[in-house]
């Protein structure tokens, strides 16, 4: 019997990317029908790959009920849902400053004006980084400066909580590097550059996306944080500034749910991929 494989969409953006066409083809060339539909849209298949589910953080409680109900269903996935779960929010940063150098991070679960005031204080920060707890593709992502903005942020924006970062200047120079990995394997890397005048790293701004070679501090700060998880994630792509100069690697973030893999940078990309799903289709 023919195994199916759900490649979630979503709702605002139901489409799946060019870039993931080939992977569909060599998927069915290997004999798995692949269904791609929202995550919305129930869909009865024996596994799940949630790639493209890039509206999950505006229906975070609704998205949470679907990973229940692919647990109670008993539906196959790559990655487990205890991962999953754990990733949505960004909290999960506090955890993984506790093995690599992140970008110092405060939860605001609550923000509020006072809070938010007390924090900057107390920090001394003088230009922070606002983003949503809960969030995806850079949106509500703001800049802050102490000294140039009268007016405070619009907290009514971070209903799910707030992360408060401090502006790393050299992302402007740098970019993030995103690094791709299968099965805790290394598989390729691309460098998002901000055009001039940005400083979000994502496809909404401009970025600019190209295949590099990351540095070896930077891969082995990846190679940490995957070997510090719990299980090691079937796909994950670790993100973070790599400041050359100064030889250190701050992570951004991970990501273990529905990450652009970039495959269309690497030639061997979706091929490794298309095997890392077929070896866990086998294994069950």
């Amino acid at each position: 019997m023919m195994t199916t494989l759900w490649l979630t969409t979503c709702r605002t953006w139901s489409n799946l990317p060019d870039n993931l066409t080939l992977l569909v083809q060599q998927l069915e060339e290997q004999g798995v029908k692949v269904i791609v539909a929202p995550w919305q849209d129930w869909q009865q298949a024996d596994w799940v790959l949630p790639l493209c589910a890039w509206d999950y953080a505006s229906h975070s409680h609704a998205f949470r009920a679907w990973l229940m109900r692919l647990a109670e269903k008993g539906t196959g996935v790559f990655n487990p849902l205890e991962l999953v779960r754990w990733n949505m929010s960004k909290d999960y940063l506090l955890d993984l400053a506790k093995v690599v150098e992140v970008i110092p991070t405060i939860v605001l679960d609550a923000p509020n004006p006072e809070a938010f005031l007390a924090l900057i204080h107390q920090k001394s920060w003088s230009e922070v980084v606002l983003k949503p707890l809960i969030g995806q593709s850079g949106k509500a992502v703001t800049k802050w400066h102490a000294m140039q903005q009268t007016a405070l942020p619009d907290f009514s924006c971070y209903s799910s909580g707030l992360i408060v970062q401090p502006y790393i200047q050299e992302i402007e120079q740098y970019g993030e590097t995103s690094m791709v990995f299968f099965n805790g394997k290394f598989s390729h890397a691309v460098k998002r550059q901000p055009p001039v005048g940005e400083w979000r790293a994502n496809s909404a701004y401009g970025v600019e996306v190209f295949a590099i070679t990351p540095s070896a501090v930077a891969l082995a700060s990846a190679n940490q944080v995957l070997q510090s998880l719990p299980v090691m994630p079937m796909y994950a792509r670790v993100d973070g500034t790599d400041i050359l100069e100064q030889g250190h690697f701050l992570l951004n973030e991970l990501e273990v749910i529905e990450p652009a893999l970039y495959l269309h940078t690497a030639t061997e990309a979706t091929a490794q991929f298309v095997q890392a799903i077929l070896n866990k289709i086998r294994k069950g």
